[in-house]
């Protein structure tokens, strides 16, 4: 049990470092004051250009790999630690419990878990964001799937996959608002190499 703890910890430890914030008020801007209101990278992207994105895309992934190669070579945990991240990362304590939509994060985690399912739902995500410019929707389609082939292919342990589960439920929830808005047909798409 107490390695589960401190696995977990570890994660959060890392998910609540609020990367791309961080990144937007080095050039002035205030994520919640700008776009969806988000701190998360997609919003960073939307504000500064896609070179902000890809750099908070990158450091808020690393918050899922780092803590997971960690745990797994200090206590064999790894997915807790990736539970403990993507929860840090979704309700930051620092910002009311209101973090980031954990996507890049989910990567992270993915990554480090099951590589093959992770290729495959990021071939989803971009055949659905390429299509539809709506990354809201391409992320929504990416945790779906992601749980989805990890059964199908048997990638990663039990644990793992069932935390995939469990990904794409606080996932959805963090998307809530963008999901009434996709309902309506009110969500804004987003160019993201369009130069700001």
């Amino acid at each position: 049990m107490m390695n589960y703890s401190l696995s977990f910890l570890v994660g959060v430890i890392f998910g609540i470092i609020p990367f791309s914030y961080m990144l937007g008020r080095l050039r002035g801007v205030d994520l919640r004051n700008v776009g969806s209101g988000n701190i998360g990278a997609a919003n960073l992207g939307r504000s500064l250009g896609l070179r902000f994105f890809i750099l908070g895309f990158v450091l808020d992934a690393l918050k899922g790999i780092i803590p997971v190669l960690l745990s797994h070579s200090l206590f064999d945990y790894g997915t807790f630690a990736g539970a403990g991240a993507i929860l840090g990362h979704i309700f930051n304590p620092f910002f009311g419990f209101r973090g980031g939509k954990g996507i890049a994060t989910t990567i992270g985690v993915a990554v480090s878990l099951a590589a093959r399912s992770f290729a495959l739902s990021l071939g989803i995500w971009l055949l659905v964001y390429l299509t539809t410019m709506l990354v809201s929707l391409a992320s929504l389609c990416f945790s779906v799937a992601l749980p989805f082939f990890s059964f199908f292919l048997r990638d990663g342990t039990l644990a793992d996959r069932l935390l995939f589960i469990l990904i794409a439920i606080m996932v959805f929830f963090a998307h809530r608002s963008n999901i009434r808005r996709l309902i309506r047909g009110k969500e804004a798409k987003t160019v993201l190499w369009r130069r700001k």
